[in-house]
């Protein structure tokens, strides 16, 4: 008899969202880790672009427990997913093609683009939101580094 493959693919995904939960509950407390928003980013972008929706079922929770741990607007994480998936993604595709060579631009975007859009989401809602620091970069340096270290071994 065959095992079901895609509930072996779920249970992979929940304990993969249940270390990351660990994991983001040991960012707030040790701040040279990084807490791998980039790397949620393009691992959501990656499987919207699949039409893969059941790994969102794993993701929504874990970027729910990503902005309340770091003090975020509840829900602004999936918004400005949204709308980067619906209309900036398409139009970087038209110009530049499906290529993983732009994997370390989405990672930079996923954390000065969330920045941007959090600085706009407060404009509007006349509400201080929490400012990007120098640690910004180191993020997103190790979350580079980071995957691009595991594409190299997957690949």
């Amino acid at each position: 008899m065959r095992r079901n493959s895609t509930n072996q693919k779920n249970i992979k995904y929940f304990f993969l969202v249940v270390a990351l939960i660990v994991y983001v509950a040991l960012t707030d407390i040790f701040y040279f880790l990084p807490p791998l928003l980039g790397v949620m980013y393009v691992l959501a972008q990656e499987n919207y672009e699949e039409h893969s929706v059941e790994v969102f079922y794993f993701l929504v929770p874990f970027f729910l427990y990503f902005e309340a741990s770091k003090g975020l607007p509840f829900l602004s994480l999936i918004l400005f997913m949204a709308v980067s998936f619906e209309v900036v993604l398409p139009k970087f595709r038209k110009f530049f093609g499906s290529s993983k060579i732009f994997i370390p631009l989405f990672i930079v975007y996923a954390y000065l683009g969330y920045f941007a859009f959090l600085e706009i989401f407060g404009l509007f809602l006349e509400v201080d939101m929490p400012q990007i620091s120098w640690l910004m970069g180191w993020y997103i340096a190790c979350e580079i580094i980071l995957v691009w270290f595991f594409m190299w071994i997957l690949l």
